[in-house]
């Protein structure tokens, strides 16, 4: 009798070992799936925050969430970088009260295509040979809000004044703005923010199996969202499942999100007064002159895929601004499909290179130079 039970024991002990090791199995190929895109975004900020503290005032460094990665300016693509105040921002040409004007550029990818080498040395000469000073502080994946504060260091750390500004406003900043950058407005839900994200980070780097990992990451991406959004449990828990379900079934990012299903009127005003802050915080230069904002369609709005784009927010945020004749938007909608040429496979519809040195830097600089 007690020989089989013996046995009966060994059994399940196996029975038990095995169901932990295919748990620790799969919990390591989870694990491995997700963990290098949470690597990348530790290490561009860490290598940010150190840049950051060495050249910004801390109240404005921790608001700008991290710089542009300078493994992206190794290859052939962008320019070389020379320091690492040029990972904040570069002088294409170079800014100086004997020029003409300065302008500075402000934008995510779209913007920092200037720093494309066959762009970068065009206006690099053209600029030099008309005297106006040129600096590119576009970084990936920016929006209004990175973009406010960046611009409140390049104000007030950089001591940049210039003439003109023009900002690249994209439809992925709607998206951005509300669900990514949402929490740099309030400082305690900032605060709380961070402690879950550096929490997070900290799971995939703990000396544990890795199905305990899982559970530390879920426990902390539930708790970061929840400080994000500032919802109730079972809010929280509902939107994550549907970001699963949107990411994974329907292959829409996140910055996508309201650009497939709309926003509210509440998030309507809320980046309507994000614009007006940006807009408020430009002219405290007194030497500004004209801000430019630049629109572009995604090929999903040249196909009517969206059911919304930026213009009724961008114009509604102007409209009535008091300095709403100092400021000018250089717009690409309303072009044949045949003009535009958008990378192929490319979600966010960036443009090729030869659409960006042909059309778009063009266009933009034609008009902002033919108003001077």
């Amino acid at each position: 009798m007690s020989s089989k039970l013996s046995n009966k024991f060994f059994f399940v002990l196996i029975i038990i070992f095995l169901n932990l090791l295919l748990l620790e199995l799969f919990s390591f190929f989870i694990i491995k799936k997700i963990e290098p895109r949470y690597k990348s975004k530790l290490n561009l900020e860490k290598d940010s925050e150190k840049i950051k503290n060495n050249l910004i005032e801390k109240k404005y460094s921790e608001k700008i969430p991290y710089l542009r990665d300078k493994n992206q300016y190794k290859g052939l693509t962008y320019i070389s970088l020379k320091n690492n105040r040029d990972l904040i921002f570069n002088e294409i040409n170079n800014f100086s009260e004997k020029n003409n004007f300065n302008i500075l550029v402000q934008g995510d990818s779209f913007g920092e295509s200037l720093n494309f080498k066959n762009i970068n040395t065009f206006y690099k000469d053209l600029f030099n040979k008309k005297e106006i000073g040129l600096i590119n502080s576009s970084t990936s994946s920016y929006a209004m809000t990175p973009n406010y504060f960046q611009l409140k260091a390049l104000i007030n750390d950089f001591k940049l004044n210039p003439e003109i500004i023009i900002t690249y406003y994209d439809q992925t900043d709607i998206g951005d703005d509300l669900y990514r950058y949402n929490i740099f407005l309030d400082n305690k839900q900032f605060i709380e923010y961070k402690r879950y994200d550096k929490e997070l980070m900290s799971s995939f780097s703990q000396f544990n199996f890795n199905s305990i990992k899982i559970i530390l990451v879920i426990k902390n991406y539930f708790l970061r969202e929840k400080s994000r959004f500032r919802l109730s449990y079972y809010e929280t828990f509902k939107k994550i499942l549907r970001r699963i379900y949107l990411i994974n079934f329907k292959k829409i990012p996140l910055q996508l999100e309201p650009l497939y299903y709309g926003i509210n009127i509440n998030e309507k005003k809320k980046l309507i007064k994000l614009i007006n802050n940006y807009i408020n915080l430009s002219f405290k230069n007194k030497n500004l002159k004209k801000l430019y904002f630049v629109i572009h369609p995604h090929n999903n709005n040249l196909n009517n895929v969206y059911v919304m784009d930026n213009r009724e927010i961008l114009f509604s945020s102007i409209k009535n601004h008091k300095f709403k004749d100092k400021i000018k938007v250089i717009s690409f909608f309303g072009k044949e499909k045949s003009f535009y040429s958008f990378v192929e496979g490319d979600i966010f519809s960036h443009p090729t290179n030869n659409y960006y040195l042909k059309k778009f830097w063009p266009k933009i600089f034609s008009e902002v130079l033919s108003n001077q």
